[in-house]
C-alpha cells in the first residue's frame, strides 16, 4: 500500500511518500513518474506536498538517486511537479484559475514538438552528402527511396506502387488531379481536413459531405451517389479525433468495388495507433490510393510524402507530379528513408505516441466531457462549445483571451457548421503551457458571455 504522512525536514513539511510500483517492462523511472501521476490523480499526494528528496526515495526504493531524478523530471515535464533549487520538488497546483496567458498560446497548428537537437547534426551531414551527389531524376525517385516508403506505408507495400511526393499534401493533390476532371464530385465527411477543400478550390472539384456519427464516416451514405471519389481519414480523423472500426472499413471497400469508386486515403495520423485496424485499401487494394507522410510523424521539415496507388494510376501520378515539380528533393527524402531503415523514425514515433497520449490524458482531465468523443490517442479534441456559442465566436473569444482554436468552420463541407473547435495538443511548446490554455478555454462558458454570441 502507498505510505502518505508528513515530517518536519530542514524546517519545511516534507511528504513521507513511498511508491507502489506496478510490474512492467516499462523502464522504472517511468513508473514511479506514473505512481505519482495516479496518486496525485487519486488525491493521496496534495498539491503544495513537498516530495522526499532524492536521495531519500532512492533509499526507500533501494535504487540509484540517478534513477529518481529521471523520474522527477519525468514528472516535471507532464506537469506534474515543480522544483526549485535549495527548496526541492513540490506537487504542483493544476487548478489554477482560468487567466488570460502573457502571449499568445497555440492550441491551432495540428503538430507535436519534440526536441529532435540530437539528430541535427547527423541530419545535416547526411543531407549535405545527398545535396551534393543529387541529379535530375524522373518523378519515380530512387529505387532505394521507393522501398524505404513501401516500409514506411507498411503491409508488403509494393516498392513499384509507391509515389514519392513533397509531403502528403503534395500527394494528395496528384492523386486527385489524376482521378478527376474540372467539376467532378469528391464525397468526403461532414467535416474534413481543410486541406482537401484548398485542393478542390484550385482542381474546381465540388465536395459531397458525408454523415458521420461517433465511430466516423456511415459508409452506407455512399450507395446513392454518383461519384467518382470518396476522401477519407479512417485513422484518427481530422478534426473529430474518431478510428473507424474495421467493419466500416470492410464495408466502405465492398461499396467502393460495387460502385467502381476509387478512395483516396489519409493515412498520416495512423502512426499514433500502435495497434490500428486494417487500412482500407487492404481491402480493396484496386480501389484505393493511400497517402502518408513525415511531416506529422517526424518532423514538419522533413516534408516527404509517400503515396501507394494501383498499378494503373502509378503513371498518371507521376504526370502529375513532373508537372507540378518534375520530381521530390531526393535530398529530403534520402534523409527520411535512412531514418526509417536505421529505426530512428520508429524511435520518433514511439516518443510521440508517449507524449500525445500523455497530452490527451491531462487534457480530459480538465475539459472532461466537453473534451469529445475523439480516440485517446488523437493529437486533437473536437469540443462542442457551451450553448449560445457558435463555433466562430468561441474560437474568437478564445484568441481574445490568447488562446488559438479552429473553428468548425474550416473543416465544415456542409452548409451549416457544428458547434465545434478543435483544439490541438501538441502545439504547445510545454505541458505546463497547454494546461494554461487549456483552463482558459475551460473558463469560457455562457454564463461569462457579455449578450448573445450567436
Amino acid at each position: 500500500m502507498l505510505q502518505s504522512s508528513f515530517v518536519k525536514y530542514d524546517n519545511r513539511v516534507m511528504t513521507l511518500w513511498t511508491p507502489r510500483l506496478h510490474d512492467s517492462e516499462t523502464p522504472l523511472y517511468q513508473r514511479i513518474a506514473d505512481a505519482l501521476e495516479r496518486d496525485i490523480a487519486t488525491g493521496m499526494l496534495l498539491a503544495g506536498s513537498r516530495l522526499p528528496t532524492h536521495r531519500e526515495l532512492a533509499r526507500q526504493l533501494g535504487v540509484t538517486a540517478v534513477t529518481i531524478t529521471r523520474a522527477y523530471a519525468e514528472a516535471a515535464r507532464r506537469g506534474l511537479v515543480e522544483s526549485t533549487t535549495g527548496r526541492g520538488s513540490f506537487v504542483r497546483n493544476v487548478r489554477r484559475e482560468a487567466q488570460a496567458p502573457a502571449e499568445e498560446l497555440d492550441l491551432a497548428t495540428n503538430m507535436l514538438r519534440i526536441p529532435l537537437a540530437p539528430l541535427a547534426q547527423a541530419m545535416l551531414q547526411r543531407m549535405n552528402a545527398a545535396f551534393v551527389a543529387a541529379q535530375y531524376e524522373s518523378p519515380a525517385g530512387s529505387e532505394r527511396h521507393r522501398a524505404a516508403g513501401a516500409a514506411w506505408l507498411g503491409g508488403g507495400a509494393d516498392p513499384s506502387n509507391v509515389v514519392i511526393t513533397a509531403g502528403a499534401q503534395q500527394a494528395m493533390f496528384v492523386a486527385l488531379a489524376a482521378l478527376t476532371r474540372p467539376g467532378d464530385t469528391v464525397l468526403t465527411e461532414s467535416v474534413t481536413y481543410h486541406g482537401i477543400r484548398w485542393i478542390a478550390s484550385l482542381l474546381h472539384l465540388r465536395l459531397e459531405p458525408l454523415p458521420m456519427d461517433r465511430y466516423g464516416l456511415i459508409p452506407d451514405a455512399i450507395r446513392k451517389t454518383k461519384a467518382k471519389v470518396v476522401y477519407v481519414t479512417p485513422s484518427i480523423q481530422n478534426p473529430t479525433g474518431t478510428v473507424l472500426p474495421e467493419k466500416r472499413r470492410r464495408e466502405l471497400a465492398a461499396i467502393a468495388e460495387k460502385l467502381g469508386l476509387t478512395i483516396v486515403e489519409d493515412d498520416v495520423y495512423a502512426f499514433l495507433l500502435d495497434d490500428p485496424p486494417p487500412p482500407v485499401q487492404s481491402f480493396a487494394p484496386e480501389r484505393t490510393v493511400r497517402v502518408t507522410g513525415t511531416g506529422k510523424s517526424l518532423a514538419p521539415a522533413l516534408r516527404t510524402g509517400f503515396a501507394l496507388a494501383p498499378d494503373a494510376l502509378v503513371p498518371k501520378m507521376h504526370a502529375g507530379l513532373r508537372a507540378a515539380a518534375l520530381f521530390t528533393s531526393p535530398a529530403l527524402v534520402e534523409i527520411a528513408a535512412t531514418w526509417i531503415e536505421d529505426g530512428t523514425a520508429m524511435r520518433i514515433v514511439e516518443q510521440k505516441r508517449q507524449e500525445i497520449a500523455l497530452r490527451n490524458r491531462l487534457a480530459r482531465k480538465i475539459l472532461g466531457s466537453r473534451a469529445g468523443g475523439g480516440d485517446p490517442r488523437s493529437p486533437h479534441l473536437w469540443m462542442e462549445v457551451p450553448r449560445r456559442w457558435t463555433g466562430d465566436s468561441f474560437a474568437e473569444e478564445a484568441r481574445r483571451r490568447k488562446v488559438l482554436v479552429t473553428s468548425a468552420s474550416t473543416f465544415s463541407v456542409a452548409d451549416d457548421s457544428p458547434r465545434h473547435i478543435r483544439i490541438c495538443l501538441g502545439a504547445a511548446q510545454t505541458i505546463a503551457e497547454m494546461e494554461t490554455a487549456l483552463h482558459v478555454l475551460a473558463g469560457i462558458d455562457e454564463e461569462r458571455a457579455e449578450g448573445p454570441v450567436v
